[in-house]
């Protein structure tokens, strides 16, 4: 007997990388595909509201899952990610900057052929509609615009930071995304203009939303993976509006549809969430929840890198910040001293923080709610850490503990990224904008105990973070899906976001995850 399913496939989670996977997958118009998103959907620009439309300012709490972590000794930070269609693309800071050709190249050494450097070069390519660049490295006509700053977009700080790298004999870069390219430059960006965000949401459906195999359903969560005979059959729906398609109710809560494949893309966090609520993951964690073990795969919420950030910071003198600027419009690219990892470290010059939404262990100066200076980013982290749940109810948020600074390597890196970062924050022309530093002066920057306090007070997250669902061949036992995303133990069932990246890569997460979105929907299109 032929079962009838409601769909061909189901995509969890409207994001970076599950958008341009359900459009891509329902360009066959003979393949039914739902695209489920607990967040709600604008399918119009002027549909779209402000927040997520002002690409400089991040949308930190309109469109925001209102999750927290657990950075380190205790301390607690927001943790934001995007609840909307678009995902974190609909609400970040628009930094689209590529990973280097060596991250994917030592992801192939390590089992997964298929993601090497020249598999996804041709992603990349197809995501971009370049306004700067051509050429073999560089798309036209994608559904992601990417534009670099011109100089005369730039604010006197951006100007200024560029000016004192080069001082500091670090190279210029015409074009960061070129795969060899490290030195300071012009950020590239999401977006067509100066100031307009574009989203997957923005890019990628307009074109889509029309076809009649494609059924898009925001503003319903998705609690878990029904799984029957060690396949995957369908989705769990909790808190949704019913779209018009069959359904099997189970309670008066919750209702089921079903589908030939799942696929996860609901994130870092989401999706280890959504597996382990399937019971797909460390069996001990499962059974002390009361979940029935479908897939001991040890590997699912473990493994979390996340970019850890610091930086060195002043409060502005009056008149020297202009509202609604742009965050941060160029970035150096280098690496980290004693390291032989190119661009492993990266220093934005930002224009100026709201000290209410970011980086709020900052706040003690009196009258001060703004700040600006160099942020240090650490690409290639050591410290791992770990998503578990802490109930069964998928409207609880799960525990994220980021483990920051674990690892001694990760203290280097900072530390000496300060004195890079207090070198060129005081250059004549960068220090003539500030008043004064923030919890920093001379004699902090001269004891190495009171930069490594320093470090350990305001270590924060960039939101990049990767690895909670890890890609990579069976004979790891960390591995929780194969090279093509496919779920270890459960048939039907694969993860296509962030998630997967079995090691991080040298860049905002961003780019990368879209492209994770086009590289499995590829794989799976003659599946």
């Amino acid at each position: 007997m032929t079962r009838f399913f409601d769909f061909d496939d189901i995509v969890v989670g409207a994001g970076a990388a599950g958008v341009p996977m359900a459009v891509r997958l329902s360009e066959d118009p003979a393949r039914r595909v739902a695209l489920v998103e607990a967040g709600p959907y604008y399918p119009t620009a002027s549909e779209t509201p402000a927040d997520l439309l002002n690409a400089n300012m991040m949308s930190l709490f309109q469109h925001d899952w209102h999750t927290s972590a657990q950075a380190l000794d205790g301390r607690v930070i927001r943790f934001p990610r995007g609840r909307v269609v678009g995902g974190s693309s609909a609400v970040g800071n628009t930094v689209a900057l590529r990973a280097v050709p060596a991250d994917f190249d030592q992801w192939a050494k390590n089992g997964i052929p298929e993601w090497s450097w020249e598999e996804v070069l041709p992603l990349y390519r197809r995501i971009e509609d370049d306004l700067d660049f051509g050429g073999e490295y560089h798309g036209k006509g994608g559904p992601i615009p990417i534009r670099r700053f011109p100089t005369e977009e730039m604010t006197p700080r951006q100007s200024h930071f560029l000016q004192a790298c080069l001082d500091q004999g670090f190279p210029w870069v015409e074009d960061q995304n070129h795969p060899d390219a490290t030195g300071v430059g012009a950020m590239p960006s999401n977006r067509r203009d100066a100031t307009t965000r574009v989203s997957t949401s923005m890019g990628y459906l307009p074109a889509a939303r029309g076809r009649e195999n494609l059924t898009i359903i925001p503003a319903t969560l998705v609690n878990k993976v029904l799984i029957r005979d060690g396949r995957a059959y369908g989705v769990e729906l909790v808190d949704g509006p019913r779209p018009r398609v069959r359904w099997w109710r189970r309670a008066t809560s919750t209702v089921q549809l079903t589908a030939r494949r799942v696929i996860l893309a609901a994130g870092t966090v989401g999706t280890p969430s959504v597996l382990l609520r399937s019971g797909i993951g460390p069996a001990e964690d499962l059974r002390r929840l009361g979940l029935p073990v479908k897939s001991d795969l040890p590997g699912v919420g473990a493994g979390l890198n996340d970019h850890p950030r610091t930086g060195l910071f002043m409060t502005p003198k009056p008149g020297t910040q202009t509202p609604g600027e742009p965050s941060g419009q160029t970035v150096l690219r280098t690496t980290s001293a004693g390291s032989d990892d190119p661009n492993d470290i990266h220093y934005y010059m930002v224009n100026g923080f709201n000290l209410t939404q970011q980086f709020p262990q900052l706040q003690h100066l009196p009258g001060h709610d703004r700040i600006f200076g160099v942020m240090i980013v650490d690409q290639l982290p050591h410290a791992r850490g770990r998503v578990s749940l802490t109930s069964t109810d998928p409207r609880e948020s799960p525990h994220i503990e980021l483990n920051y600074l674990s690892d001694e390597r990760d203290y280097r890196t900072f530390v000496d990224g300060m004195r890079t970062a207090w070198e060129l924050m005081n250059t004549p022309a960068i220090r003539a904008l500030g008043e004064e530093f923030v919890m920093v002066d001379e004699s902090v920057m001269a004891s190495e105990e009171a930069l490594r306090d320093y470090v350990r007070r305001t270590i924060d997250s960039t939101y990049n973070a990767v690895g909670t669902a890890k890609m990579g061949p069976s004979s790891d036992p960390a591995s929780v899906v194969d090279q093509y995303g496919a779920v270890y133990g459960v048939e039907a069932l694969y993860v296509a976001d962030a998630s997967i990246m079995p090691t991080h890569v040298r860049a905002n997460t961003n780019l990368t995850s879209i492209m994770i979105g086009e590289r499995v929907a590829d794989l799976l299109r003659g599946t």
